[in-house]
């Protein structure tokens, strides 16, 4: 391929937004609340195009974004969690807003049970479970975003 044949940096960004996007803004949808997955999703693609020198090629690039996406929920989270302790040492109220329909189909009464029982593992465990059930990713995939061995993988 000559360098004149290489896709711009705009079009291999295009390419990998268009075939990730809609797995990776479901991956936040499962774990934050509607306005913040929204949010979470765009950082996600925030981080990529920032570098994306760094994003590897192929199914690589799959993995990557969800490691990711990883770090980037949890930020929300702790986000999250500061601003519900913030509030309740101010005395303030805090508004809610009503989950969307899209929210309400994912996180419906029948898995109510199933978000508790994953919820009662410790984290690395939960993530792996999610990674696995939710996502869909093989042992090998979810090994290399959490950075354990495929054995771990299969033991969790």
């Amino acid at each position: 391929m000559n360098v004149s044949d290489a896709p711009s940096t705009d079009e291999r960004f295009r390419r990998l937004f268009d075939a990730h996007h809609r797995e990776l803004h479901a991956y936040c949808l499962r774990r934050l609340p509607v306005e913040d997955a929204n949010e979470a999703a765009s950082d996600i693609f925030l981080v990529a195009w920032r570098r994306s020198e760094d994003v590897p090629e192929g199914d690589h690039a799959r993995l990557w974004l969800y490691g990711v996406a990883r770090n980037v929920v949890r930020n929300w989270q702790r986000s999250g969690r500061r601003q519900l302790r913030l509030v309740a040492k101010s005395g303030a109220s805090i508004m809610t807003t009503t989950d969307g329909p899209e929210v309400q189909v994912i996180r419906s009464e029948e898995h109510d049970e199933v978000t508790a029982a994953i919820g009662a593992l410790r984290e690395l465990d939960q993530e792996v479970v999610r990674l696995k059930i939710w996502e869909g990713l093989p042992n090998e995939a979810v090994g290399t975003i959490l950075g354990i061995s495929d054995r771990a993988v299969e033991a969790r």
